[in-house]
């Protein structure tokens, strides 16, 4: 049974379909952008899992998913506290979404 197998692996902390080729998806993606576009990728990751809690198979994991996401942001930004951009958002100008894009 798939449910049963997936249920004893951590698919929190390391799921293991990050895993494929050798490196975590997530220390992938920190190789390949720049610290603001990181920290912005983990808060608004963190912001999904939470939007989403209770509208799918396991709220409880939603959770922890949300909270693993917000311990990693607030690693990168203690370990580099000058590079808050991508997590204050006053970097960027606001952006109004009730204009058609043309």
């Amino acid at each position: 049974m798939r449910g049963t197998a997936m249920s004893n692996k951590d698919m929190v902390n390391h799921p293991e379909h990050y895993k494929v080729g050798g490196i975590e998806t997530i220390d992938y993606m920190k190789a390949k952008s720049t610290p603001e576009e990181f920290k912005g990728h983990l808060r608004l990751t963190a912001l999904k899992y939470l939007s989403r809690t209770g509208y799918k198979d396991n709220a409880l994991q939603d959770l922890k998913k949300a909270q693993w996401y917000l311990n990693r942001l607030v690693a990168e930004c203690e370990a580099e506290p000058s590079a808050m951009a991508g997590v204050t958002g006053k970097k960027y100008a606001p952006v109004d979404l009730t204009k058609e894009l043309k």
